[in-house]
């Protein structure tokens, strides 16, 4: 106001408001001090953003001439290539579709910057997704890397390579490792640089790229990589994939990269496909006996011949393996040529996976090893694979018998050696840390002990000095009592109590040392065996050194049942069925053919005869023995009942085989009047294994096969008797046991064949009683002179009906001996259990296609009307139960998307 009243006069402008005042001195004392430095975070976040590569430098070196592609023997069954290599698909129908794919490039890298690119163009679902999704891995994989020569077409599989997965992990070797993103879909341009310059600072790094921005930081590669020449790779499944090689990329990277297509001459290394002079390829037969060297020859022949493709159901397994899958577990029906595949797959398990490699196999121009044991030792098996191949392929047996080549019985004996000394390591290992940890305990129980010593020590001393001051306390307390009471004296008595009383405390704390003394011992350090600090080495015994062949594993070559219908059809291979050559690996033509007509006679004597049906001279003999031994328990029975004792024992038998009428000795008295529950059983045991062994070589009629083989003698008294051999009765583990006890009649021989006693056939059966009652007398006198060894652990039972042979019916009447109620019930329950083995068996066999596909379909359709219609909870779940795993699944997964059943109304 006034300066507006008094213009003239120069008046200074008002003051800013203090706020802004404080703002302003904050700015210039800002712009005054000297920058700080900005957080370590921030500063590293701005680094990541500057591209780690620089350009390429201008390389006048001449380029490779050869186009990068990739080798048919580079690739496995299912991969498709089209449009000259540059798109990738795989084959997506009869079980392929859950097998990984892989393709190796024909270029490798062994020095020098390149990159190559891959773009996702199509993916595919299946029918059996829902499925896959509960015990599958993943449908759709992608993998992109560089692997060594020669190692697994399958990323991941080995430690030969490195790669970048689709779901954001970088996997050196058989590792995955976790990136931060590194995910690529879909129409994404996936670029993979390998960077072996030894000038760069990345030097011997891997990098994803994606649509031209990088995703991750230079990995370094592994070591075991390092030096050697890398080949871009790439697996996949389920999908159609771009490959671009160069020399341009599909999306520019931020600096200036070379391609593996317009790679220098001098940094790279082609593989060459050598096609056969004569346009074929070979188609190998391996033709060996079962478990004699067949796989483990395989192995050797495909490491000095890396080219040659194994197909085979063992080779499938692997390849599902490495795919993801799981080994499904093998039965007893299973083998190492057929193993079972029971992924819970369909197509995998119908046998549809195998169709599909024996129809693409001669579709793509390879060396091929075909290694099916049984079949290749078949002629008209053989025939079959040579005409599938047809005249595009050179055809060629490998004939493996006999006794082995030097090399081989060298590898067979470093492989149990390295076998040998693997089970040393495991238990010295285990031993070793069993040591340790009683080290450990002892340490620990140890510094317990002396922890518990000091406080004990501690406690002692608080306890002396407590008990030293109240003493003393008592004293001067005592003193001046007397300067009280006076010049007054103690009597004898009082002195003597005092004293009694402090010798019974000092006894008392003295015990009560004692007492903890012996409750506190120190422990004492156990004596431990000195094991070394490297497990021992072992060595073959005489035994090992004499193997030509690595010992039977788990499961057989071919199983027991195959083996025992097929073997008679076993032959060696000739030029006259198709082949072009006839190769003897081990020994020459006609040793092989001599080795496999031995082979076949020793598996006649040991196979077992699973059609064998008893004859009618059996079920003759057999009847008739049922009936005599019954009369004779009868005629006991009653000489036993009636007469006079002492005239019965008068009779005297000095030679028991030696009597003409078992029925009568003299005086009316059998010969078996003696006989116990023991030597009933016995004399029908003999009687049994006389009449098996007897039939068996009537019914089987052949003069390479006269004995019932010992292995399989339960087999055929089953088939026989209709029942198993009862060890528990006579109390022994083995049936070699058993038949000690009737060694008079029947024993195993030396070869391990049932071999009867007995000369010529038997015209009576009453050499049985004369036989039993023998071995009674002499069991007698050896328990009379002491021998207890003699006395037979026998299980006494009552005698219910004996079982009827399973060919034809027998009399009903009861037999002499059998087993107590319990074992009964106890054999019937293995016997129904084995039978019940047995059907299964050979329904799986007959019938396996069918009822996988029934009760797949009806768990399909029992799930899909518990959950798309609605039809209620209990009945879709039902369904699902009922009806297979699947339509449990897919029952339990839509329970409750309907009411249930009410009232007559849904």
């Amino acid at each position: 106001r006034l300066a507006t009243a008094l213009p003239h006069l120069s008046l200074p402008a008002s003051p800013p408001p203090l706020h802004i005042m404080a703002e302003t001195e904050d700015k210039k004392r800002k712009a005054e001090e000297p920058a700080k430095e900005e957080p370590a975070a921030k500063k590293e976040a701005k680094e990541e953003e500057l591209e780690l590569e620089k350009d390429a430098p201008n390389d006048k070196r001449k380029e490779t001439k050869e186009t990068v592609g990739f080798n048919a023997s580079e690739t496995t069954l299912n991969v498709v290539p089209t449009f000259g290599g540059k798109v990738l698909t795989t084959v997506n129908e009869g079980g392929m579709q859950y097998l990984i794919a892989g393709a190796r490039a024909n270029v490798g890298i062994k020095s020098g910057r390149y990159m190559f690119e891959v773009k996702i163009i199509e993916m595919f679902n299946f029918a059996e997704a829902s499925q896959w999704r509960t015990k599958g891995p993943k449908q759709q994989i992608v993998r992109l890397g560089f692997s060594l020569a020669g190692s697994s077409l399958i990323l991941g599989d080995s430690e030969d390579g490195v790669h970048f997965s689709d779901d954001g992990m970088y996997c050196p070797g058989r590792q995955r490792l976790r990136m931060q993103g590194g995910r690529f879909h879909r129409d994404s341009s996936i670029g993979i640089l390998l960077n072996l310059d030894a000038k760069s600072e990345n030097a011997n790094t891997i990098s994803l790229f994606l649509n031209g921005m990088r995703a991750s930081k230079p990995q370094k590669l592994p070591e075991e990589l390092i030096g050697k020449t890398l080949f871009p790779h790439i697996s996949f499944r389920n999908v159609s994939v771009q490959v671009n090689m160069g020399p341009q990329p599909l999306k520019a990277l931020p600096f200036t990269c070379r391609m593996v297509q317009g790679a220098a001459a001098d940094d790279v290394v082609v593989a060459v496909e050598k096609a056969p002079k004569d346009g074929k390829y070979d188609i190998v037969l391996p033709v060996g006996f079962p478990d004699e060297g067949t796989f483990d020859w395989l192995s050797s022949f495909l490491e000095k011949n890396p080219s040659y493709v194994e197909l085979s159901d063992r080779k499938l397994q692997d390849w599902a393996a490495s795919s993801g899958f799981f080994r499904p577990k093998q039965g007893n029906w299973s083998s190492n040529d057929k193993p079972t595949f029971a992924y819970r797959m369909p197509s995998m398990d119908d046998m549809s996976l195998q169709r599909m490699v024996n129809s693409l196999a001669p579709l793509t121009p390879r060396n091929y090893v075909v290694m099916e044991v049984k079949s290749n030792l078949v002629a008209d098996e053989r025939a079959k694979v040579l005409k599938r191949f047809g005249g595009k392929f050179k055809k060629t047996a490998l004939v493996v018998m006999g006794e082995p080549t030097e090399d081989y019985k060298k590898r067979v004996k470093n492989k149990i050696l390295k076998m040998k000394q693997e089970k040393s390591d495991a238990v010295w290992k285990l031993k070793k840390t069993q040591q340790e940890a009683r080290k450990m305990l002892f340490a620990k129980t140890k510094e317990i002990a002396e922890k518990k010593k000091a406080e004990e020590e501690e406690k002692k001393k608080a306890l002396e000095s407590a008990k030293k001051a109240e003493e003393e306390k008592g004293k001067e307390a005592e003193s001046e009592k007397k300067e009280e009471v006076g010049d007054e004296e103690k009597t004898e008595e009082d002195k003597k109590d005092e004293d009694k009383k402090e010798e019974g405390t000092k006894e008392g704390d003295k015990d009560e040392e004692d007492k903890q003394t012996e409750q506190a011992p120190e422990p004492k350090e156990e004596e431990i065996e000195d094991l070394g600090d490297e497990p021992p080495k072992v060595e073959l015994d005489e035994e090992e050194e004499k193997l030509w062949f690595i010992p039977k594993g788990n499961f057989p070559d071919i199983a027991q049942q195959v083996m025992s219908n097929s073997y008679s059809s076993f032959s060696i291979p000739e030029t006259a069925e198709g082949f072009d050559d006839v190769k003897f690996e081990w020994q020459p033509e006609d040793g092989s053919k001599e080795y496999l007509r031995k082979w076949i006679l020793q598996t006649k004597l040991t196979s077992r005869i699973e059609d064998l049906v008893p004859s009618a001279y059996f079920r003759e003999k057999w009847a008739a023995w049922t009936k005599l031994s019954q009369e004779w328990q009868s005629k006991q029975k009653a000489f036993q009942s009636g007469g006079d004792k002492t005239e019965k024992e008068q009779a005297q038998v000095s030679d028991s085989l030696a009597v003409e009428d078992v029925n009568d000795v003299g005086k009316g008295e059998p010969l078996y009047s003696n006989f116990g529950p023991e030597d009933w059983a016995l004399m029908q045991l003999r009687a049994e294994l006389h009449l098996l062994q007897d039939a068996f070589k009537k019914d089987v009629n052949d003069p390479d096969r006269t004995n019932v083989p010992a292995i399989h003698l339960n087999f055929y008294y089953k088939i026989y008797f209709n029942k198993y051999l009862d060890l528990k009765q006579f109390t022994v583990e083995k049936a070699e046991d058993l038949i000690k006890l009737v060694k008079d009649t029947v024993k195993i021989s030396e070869d391990g064949m049932l071999t009867s006693q007995l000369s010529g056939d038997v015209e009576s059966m009453d050499i049985m009683a004369k036989l039993t009652e023998s071995s009674r007398k002499e069991r007698q006198r050896r328990l009379d002179a002491g021998d207890e060894t003699a006395r037979l652990k026998f299980v006494q039972a009552a005698p219910p009906a004996p079982p009827a042979p399973s060919a034809a019916p027998v009399p009903s009447a009861a037999p002499m001996v059998t087993a107590p109620p319990a074992q009964q019930q106890q054999h019937q329950q293995q016997h129904q259990q084995q039978q019940q083995q047995h059907q299964q068996q050979q329904h799986y066999q007959q019938h396996q296609q069918q009822w996988q596909n029934y009760d797949r379909d009806r768990g399909h359709k029992g799930g899909d009307k518990g959950g798309r219609k609605g039809y209620g909870k209990d009945y879709g779940k039902d369904w699902g139960k009922d009806y297979g795993k699947g339509g449990k699944d897919k029952g339990g997964k839509f329970k409750g998307g309907g009411k249930g059943f009410k009232g007559g109304k849904w």
